[in-house]
């Protein structure tokens, strides 16, 4: 069976790399920004339950790209009803057909429009709904696809309403699998928000799940209800900058979107920021297995970086993004190489205090030299590695079962 998904745009690396573990026998045949078509010999309910797809779609027809209304009037023509396969979920009484033309909605002329929604009433059995309801099949070309694909869009499981402003269940997901999740692990996002990525977690198997921030007062009415009622949620209200309730190398992992700097005011410069929650998190993170990713603006990422590094977190892999639009960077890495944070702490304050040499605060020294080189040289993205997929899959399975 031959598949198209759609996911957030700029995340390609991290899909592919990923595909193959929510799906067998996986072969892509096309990918860009922001889509993929592949084929599979999955069923079309695991395609529709990928966790990072936005959409997913099963190809019925295809026709070699030229005018938009030829086009649809050609497909028109070459259906028949042994194409059209049996869906996942209730069947529809109703549908509707939509024009996605390079990631945007194509207008076609009224002729070959109704052709086509003749067609498909006459092979499926289906009454036409304009309105949206029922089942919705797609006419779908991209900008380096030479055809243009007739298909069936799959649906999804329904998810929890989003807050404003909030990560899409899609990313969250996908950068909470990045961390790869185990069944024993204690999870903690310390500027929890909204609760993205707690409710992308909570998902999976987990020991225990720490929902952190300041403003939990005001985000608890948000969380799902279902959320609320989970046994292995734990909530605090406590400043990233201290967790004081969380004790030292307790964590296996953290995955977080710390503020930004741009639409909110910190209450430190934003190096002081990154260089303070850095060292929080190699506190928490346990010495030995403890993982972690963060999503931060991607023009405060060379602070960020820096930040991790000295504070004894290691960047194993580096992704930019696009999160509604805006830039952004991912940080993927562990605390299993590096000095303690405890020690690079004292190192720290030791190089605050004035009794310091002289020397060693000249500007220009060649330890200084060396740490700007470090932070200013450009960074090339690792290649992806979500090994937590494969933990994801096999939950699922155990659970469905």
């Amino acid at each position: 069976m031959r598949y198209f998904i759609q996911y957030p745009a700029g995340t390609s690396d991290l899909v592919a790399d990923a595909m193959s573990h929510f799906v067998d026998d996986f072969r892509a045949e096309y990918q860009d920004d922001s889509a993929m078509l592949f084929s599979s010999s999955s069923p079309m309910e695991r395609v529709a339950d990928i966790p990072f797809a936005k959409n997913a779609f099963a190809v019925i027809s295809e026709i070699r790209r030229g005018d938009i209304n030829a086009n649809v009037a050609q497909l028109a023509g070459s259906l028949k009803k042994s194409q059209f396969p049996p869906l996942p979920g209730p069947r529809a009484r109703g549908f509707r057909v939509m024009v996605h033309v390079d990631g945007e909605l194509a207008s076609v002329a009224g002729a070959p429009k109704r052709e086509i929604e003749r067609t498909v009433s006459s092979c499926t059995g289906m009454r036409l709904e304009p309105s949206g309801r029922g089942q919705e099949y797609w006419v779908i070309g991209r900008l380096d696809m030479r055809d243009l694909m007739f298909c069936a869009r799959l649906p999804k499981p329904a998810r929890p309403k989003k807050a404003r402003g909030a990560l899409s269940h899609e990313l969250s997901s996908m950068l909470v699998l990045a961390s790869e999740p185990r069944p024993e692990d204690t999870f903690l996002d310390p500027f929890a928000g909204s609760g993205s990525f707690v409710v992308a977690r909570l998902s999976l198997p987990a020991r225990e799940v720490v929902y952190s921030d300041l403003d939990l007062a005001d985000h608890r009415e948000l969380l799902p209800g279902e959320v609320l009622r989970d046994r292995r949620l734990r909530l605090l209200d406590e400043d990233a900058m201290d967790l004081p309730s969380i004790t030292d190398g307790s964590v296996d992992a953290v995955v977080t979107d710390p503020p930004w700097g741009e639409h909110e005011e910190l209450p430190v410069p934003y190096e002081e920021f990154a260089r303070t929650t850095a060292l929080s998190l190699a506190r928490v993170l346990n010495p030995a297995k403890g993982r972690y990713v963060l999503l931060c603006a991607r023009r405060g990422a060379p602070a960020f970086e820096a930040a991790l590094t000295d504070a004894g977190l290691a960047v194993r892999q580096t992704h930019e993004i696009l999160v509604n639009g805006h830039p952004a960077t991912v940080f993927v890495g562990d605390r299993r190489t590096g000095p303690e944070p405890s020690q690079q702490a004292e190192e720290q304050q030791r190089s605050r205090k004035p009794q310091e040499s002289p020397a060693s605060q000249e500007p220009g020294t060649p330890q200084e030299r060396q740490s700007d080189e470090r932070r200013q040289a450009p960074r090339t993205p690792a290649k992806p590695l979500l090994i937590g997929m494969g933990t994801y899959r096999r939950s699922l399975n155990r659970f469905s079962r």
